[in-house]
């Protein structure tokens, strides 16, 4: 399964995996002034628990850091492996006082 990439006009975007002409996973994100807000991470159910969530993942990472973008982790997911590793990604990791909590996964702008 190959990783897709698309981009629209207004600044979203997303990761992406098809399966038989199916999307079937799904990372989305929105950029505006540099800050990438990745806000939801989906995987059907039938693939979850074979990392797929974690190639989306480490696209997004190497995305951000190609474009020197910093990164608000709003989906619980993306949430998640940045505080398992603040340090590996504190170059990316867009830190304010109201941090985010990762409860807007899935609302999309």
């Amino acid at each position: 399964m190959d990783i897709q990439f698309r981009t629209g006009d207004n600044g979203t975007g997303s990761f992406f995996i098809e399966k038989e002409g199916r999307q079937v996973a799904e990372l989305d994100f929105e950029v505006k002034n540099n800050i990438l807000n990745a806000y939801h991470t989906g995987v059907r159910p039938e693939l979850e628990g074979q990392g797929i969530a974690g190639k989306l993942f480490d696209e997004l990472v190497k995305h951000a850091r190609e474009h020197h973008y910093k990164v608000i982790p709003s989906c619980s997911y993306i949430l998640a492996k940045f505080r398992r590793n603040p340090e590996g990604f504190s170059d990316i990791w867009y830190r304010t006082e109201d941090e985010s909590t990762g409860e807007s996964c899935g609302i999309k702008r």
